[in-house]
């Protein structure tokens, strides 16, 4: 064996060594994922290129690989490569590899992510409205008034400390729910929102509010992963058949009502 095929399979090894680590292995994948994430513009949402400037809060973060099927894979490449060169190194990297697969296998089969998730959809819109960015925060932090332009929601309960439930419409009279928290609240300038762990509809929103001309530019994003099943189903109504248009609606709605002549409800909801 060469001195380049020695030490590519000495890197190989260690590098496998390093992130299999029983201890610190996880979170050293994870650094390694938000890493290519960053510079592949997929991964944590908030970091990707063409995002509207004040939007990272809404950042689901992804999920972690499913470590047997990446011990199985490894082992798998280890013990090729040890077949190949053969040898002494050829032998270590054989054994190395049988052992990968070995843990992979005692893991059993991958268990399905919690609720079959599917790809994440992000979403993002600008609009001006004409009213005064105070009129349109206290408009927009009122759990009451969230009905009235979000289609399909029969309501949201304020769970004190910044928490909520959400209650959305599903098939046959039934009804979806989901917890959420406050991330970030800043009157009258910014709301964040995102999901709570074990959540049906993993999401996380923001909307920034700024003064433009005589009224405001209101700057909006929301991410979700829609699960797959049932439950998936049960939110397509929700969110339509394309869910961009379905929010550009609600926003219309949300103009329409805020630049009436009627004044809005006092806020409430979100404090």
């Amino acid at each position: 064996m060469g001195a380049k095929q020695f030490v590519a399979g000495a890197i190989i090894g260690a590098g496998m060594v390093y992130y299999l680590d029983p201890d610190r292995g996880p979170e050293r994948r994870a650094q390694l994922t938000s890493t290519l994430g960053m510079v592949s513009g997929s991964g944590h949402y908030g970091m990707r290129l063409g995002d509207i400037g004040g939007l990272e809060g809404a950042n689901l973060a992804p999920r972690p690989a499913d470590t047997h099927r990446v011990a199985r894979v490894t082992g798998g490449a280890l013990l090729a490569y040890g077949l190949l060169r053969g040898g002494r190194t050829g032998k270590l990297l054989r054994t190395a590899g049988i052992g990968l697969i070995g843990r992979g296998l005692q893991g059993g089969a991958p268990s399905a992510p919690a609720g079959d998730r599917r790809r994440t959809i992000d979403i993002q819109k600008t609009l001006h409205v004409a009213s005064p960015p105070e009129r349109v925060y206290a408009f927009w932090s009122d759990y009451g008034n969230l009905p009235l332009i979000l289609s399909n929601l029969r309501e949201v309960r304020d769970l004190g400390a910044g928490r909520s439930r959400w209650v959305v419409a599903g098939p046959g009279n039934l009804s979806v729910s989901w917890d959420a928290v406050l991330t970030a609240r800043e009157a009258p300038r910014l709301l964040a929102w995102r999901s709570e762990p074990g959540a049906i509809l993993e999401n996380a929103g923001v909307v920034r509010f700024s003064p433009e001309g005589e009224g405001t530019r209101i700057d909006f994003r929301f991410c979700y992963s829609p699960p797959g099943g049932r439950a998936g189903r049960s939110l397509a109504d929700f969110f339509g058949a394309d869910p961009r248009a379905r929010v550009n609606e609600d926003l219309g709605r949300l103009k329409t009502l805020l630049e009436a002549e009627a004044p809005s409800p006092p806020a409430g909801g979100m404090v």
